[in-house]
């Protein structure tokens, strides 16, 4: 088959930083074939993307990969170490994807020693954590005080930097999995949540996404290489009246069964859904030094899809892939010979299991918040460039 790079991503929206990593890939692998496994319609951070699948999908092709696949719903709306388990997960049951490319501001030897001691934390981090989580602080920071407290590393750690920190999950996956996928790190360059964008600079994802709410065509094209289309789009607050009614309907017992909401959170939960206009407000509302606004963020879009912590324990790992859009004459393997179904339709699956169901209530949610018609996974074609 030879080297096939697989990327875990979201594109929301595809930007030139993203044609940059194929451009490096295929300076250190020439030939290489490229499979990006993307995210549905609401992304890693909680939120609806822009665009459609289908769409963001299209503009990675045209910038050169081979092919695009979908990552479940239950995976994609996770933290950081649940995306990249089920991403790399199904990257490694593919059986023909070679190696694993993510962006990063260091090399492997930098990272390694981090990824060790997490997936294998000596007493002294043990305790180091414990004594974190103990005055306040969210797991993130505190696993980030005990990593500064056992390893010993000159300038800023490597698992404080953006890139770094998603770079580590996809290791750590690797190790857990055992999987064969080889890791090829990229470099990052520019600021990964950089609020402006420069024509002398790689965009941040969160700045094309900001310039395309404001209007500024201009600064949008020259970030992304080719129009972004303003309509269908799902806006961040497109969802709020129905975020807000869900969590006023439910009772507090109910809102405890999400991921992650204890010790009391569901209470706190309840009170501010009950006070907040917006979904912004709500957030700030609930933020605390204990509970960072991306779990929060997670937390309301579990709320959203009626995501349980029951159900994820359930769905460990995905189960399928679904096929989003191919190149045409891409020298890629029989989808139908692969250890993991490959679905191009929502119908393919002989015995549709809960994750399918969610993928389609995720598809109808976010066609609501674009002004669409109910049924967008059942009607969306698989896209061929």
């Amino acid at each position: 088959m030879g080297t096939v790079v697989g990327i875990i991503c979201e594109y929301d929206p595809f930007h030139r930083g993203h044609r940059r990593q194929f451009e490096l890939i295929r300076e250190r692998l020439p030939g290489a074939r490229i499979v990006c496994l993307m995210s549905g319609p609401f992304t890693q951070r909680g939120m609806p993307a822009l665009h459609a699948p289908a769409m963001r999908a299209r503009a990675a092709l045209e910038a050169g990969a081979d092919l695009v696949l979908e990552l479940p719903c239950a995976f994609s709306v996770r933290e950081a170490e649940a995306f990249a388990l089920g991403g790399v997960s199904l990257l490694t049951r593919l059986g023909f994807v070679t190696h694993l490319s993510f962006g990063a501001e260091d090399g492997l030897e930098a990272l390694w020693p981090a990824v060790e001691l997490l997936e294998a934390p000596t007493p002294a981090f043990k305790n180091a954590l414990r004594a974190s989580l103990g005055r306040g602080l969210s797991y993130a920071a505190a696993q980030g005080q005990a990593l500064d407290c056992c390893l010993d590393v000159s300038g800023e750690p490597p698992w404080k930097k953006p890139n770094n920190i998603l770079a580590l999950c996809y290791l750590r996956a690797l190790r857990r999995l055992d999987s064969p996928l080889i890791p090829l790190p990229v470099c990052r360059e520019g600021d990964y949540h950089a609020a402006g964008l420069s024509p002398r600079t790689w965009p941040s994802a969160t700045a094309v996404r900001a310039a395309f709410l404001r209007g500024d065509e201009a600064a949008v094209r020259d970030a992304c290489g080719y129009e972004l289309p303003a309509a269908p789009v799902c806006l961040p607050d497109a969802l709020d009246r129905v975020l807000l009614y869900k969590l006023r309907a439910q009772s507090a017992q109910a809102l405890a069964l999400l991921p992650g909401c204890a010790e009391g959170l569901e209470n706190r939960l309840k009170a501010c859904a009950a006070q907040a206009a917006t979904r912004e407000e709500l957030l700030l509302r609930l933020k605390t030094r204990r509970y960072a606004y991306a779990r929060l963020s997670r937390l309301c879009c579990h709320a959203l899809l009626d995501i349980t912590g029951d159900f994820l324990s359930a769905h460990p790992l995905p189960t399928y892939a679904r096929l989003l859009g191919l190149r045409r004459g891409a020298a890629l393997p029989d989808l139908r010979q692969s250890a993991v179904p490959v679905l191009s339709r929502a119908c393919d699956s002989a015995s549709p299991d809960a994750l399918l169901a969610l993928d389609l209530r995720a598809y109808d949610l976010w066609a609501l918040g674009a002004g669409l018609a109910q049924g967008l996974m059942r009607t969306q074609a698989v896209t061929r460039v």
